[in-house]
């Protein structure tokens, strides 16, 4: 009798930390035909990959803010501007050496110029990496102003587990990162140095998201790097070897912090022909207004890589699950909670974010021109999972806040238990729309069922490492049973339920692998508890 009575306690204890609701209950009654149809309709091939400034991606912006008006949600567009720009031929080349278009290299060149041609002396730059968090500098105040520079991708820690965060990725291993850090030293280009291992995914990812039009946010263009690409590591090898260098002797002198930015002794030319557009798009977004002053950001980006005319067959990148799944997630979520009523003590904005296939813009757009007073924390989507019921539940970036503890007291009272996402190695935190958010200071995670499903596959490693992710393959499936999907929503309403019912606003309780900046303004290493 008293391990009834203690086990029943147990479940009371859990379910009053969940707040099991008739919201939840509202998840495991949504129908098969509700799950399905948003990831339907944005995955169609009338859509075109949902590229922003296109046809499909102005169709899926007007889709989503149409759905919100429909549930009786308050809906509005965010319009910004972006700079497009496409190359259709590019030539590299290095003591008389040329590398091949998509096969050997890819990048952007910035400036509306149709014709280009720039030429510097070849540097290579180690990480290309300078932050007090580890004490490591890559240039040292060294003058690199109209050099190209070579940068390899990840962080020291990879190759070094004591310092950084060991295999796990750090913002500062980033691509986008090197890019950043190359621009403000004033260099004219940059080739980021591509292996499989060190980019967390192969060259045909690369290929895929860097042969079509590349777009920017104006302010990123304020600087005089002209050129940001790619090199296969193979290429850049043979590159070298002409030169009689030894690239595997550079990326050792690279692991060390008394490394400094080194001359290679020759000019590499980067020429080609460049198409350039100002383009408008918009982010969609509704509201639940809540009684604090402060709302919880959901968001999921919309975009897609869109349409490929130089392939053959299958042209158009659904993007099924990347990212019409999560799209769909948060749009039950809305649903569940504009028919519900409540009021809240922390407000929902519910965020459909354009342009993150092209270096997480749109949601960038957002937060700068947002109050991070009045945002309590964000809850992003990502690639959210569309097979069977998975045993566990992820927070992606939980770890660095106390929303972590959060998602575990939720899943636990579902069932499910909690785990942290295995492909850390990937850097998959940073690379969705969860990142902006937590830059400037704001609680942040990606919400999603986990890995571990009841079959024993991982099917979330599988959609990103086993050929799906970033190609055509990314399609809508009629057999999918939608169960984790639906299992996500139902988290994710629980979290939302918890952070209501408790009104603890989320905070900080971990050191910090990215620079954020403190309430007054200004960089911190880390927020403790």
């Amino acid at each position: 009798m008293r391990k009834i009575t203690f086990a029943t306690l147990g479940i009371l204890c859990l379910t009053w930390i969940s707040g099991a609701s008739d919201l939840q209950d509202r998840c495991d009654k949504l129908s098969q035909g509700q799950l399905q149809s948003v990831i339907e309709f944005l995955s169609a091939d009338v859509l075109e990959g949902r590229a922003p400034g296109t046809r499909g991606g102005e169709l899926a912006e007007i889709y989503m803010h149409s759905l919100f008006k429909q549930l009786g949600l308050k809906s509005r567009f965010q319009p910004f501007t972006l700079h497009g720009f496409q190359l259709s031929a590019l030539n590299v080349s290095a003591g008389g050496r040329e590398l091949l278009f998509l096969e050997d290299t890819v990048g952007s060149y910035t400036q509306a110029e149709n014709q280009f041609s720039i030429e510097g002396d070849a540097v290579f730059a180690g990480f290309g990496i300078r932050t007090s968090l580890w004490e490591w500098d890559d240039y040292k105040k060294t003058d690199l102003r109209g050099k190209i520079l070579l940068v390899r991708v990840n962080d020291p820690g990879l190759f070094i587990p004591q310092i950084f965060d060991g295999s796990t990725l750090t913002y500062f291993g980033r691509w986008i990162y090197k890019i950043e850090e190359a621009a403000k030293t004033g260099a004219a280009a940059i080739l980021l140095i591509h292996t499989t291992p060190t980019a967390g995914y192969d060259w045909q990812v690369v290929k895929n998201s860097w042969s079509g039009e590349e777009l920017y946010l104006p302010a990123s263009l304020e600087n005089d790097l002209k050129f940001r690409g790619w090199i296969r590591e193979p290429s850049l090898k043979s590159l070298l070897a002409e030169n009689k260098i030894d690239l595997e002797k550079l990326y050792r002198k690279s692991l060390s912090r008394k490394f400094r930015p080194m001359d290679l002794g020759f000019k590499i030319r980067i020429s080609g022909r460049n198409s350039s557009r100002q383009l408008r798009t918009r982010n969609v977004i509704a509201e639940i207004p809540g009684s604090s002053g402060k709302n919880i950001v959901l968001s999921a980006h919309i975009d897609h890589l869109g349409r490929d005319e130089q392939l053959e067959g299958d042209q158009i990148f659904n993007g099924a699950i990347d990212n019409g799944s999560a799209v769909a997630a948060m749009s039950l979520i809305a649903r569940i909670f504009a028919d519900a009523g409540k009021e809240l003590h922390y407000g929902l904005t519910f965020l459909v974010c354009q342009a993150e296939e092209a270096g997480l813009l749109g949601s960038k757009y957002f937060v700068a021109n947002s109050k991070r007073e009045e945002i309590a924390a964000n809850i992003n989507f990502e690639s959210t999972p569309v097979w069977e019921k998975s045993l566990d539940a992820f927070a992606a970036g939980g770890r660095y806040s106390t929303l972590e503890e959060a998602v575990r007291l939720v899943a636990a009272a579902q069932g499910m238990g909690y785990s942290r996402f295995s492909l850390t190695d990937q850097g998959l935190f940073y690379r969705s729309d969860q990142f902006p958010f937590a830059q400037a200071g704001i609680p942040a995670i990606w919400l999603s069922a986990g890995e571990k499903f009841a079959s024993g596959r991982n099917h979330i490693a599988e959609f990103f490492k086993g050929g799906a992710y970033h190609t055509v393959k990314d399609e809508y499936n009629p057999a999918w049973e939608l169960k984790s999907l639906r299992q996500t929503v139902k988290l994710a309403v629980g979290l939302i339920e918890h952070l209501n019912r408790t009104r603890e606003l989320p905070r900080w309780k971990a050191r910090l692998t990215f620079p954020v900046p403190s309430p007054e303004g200004k960089s911190v290493k880390a927020i403790n508890k």
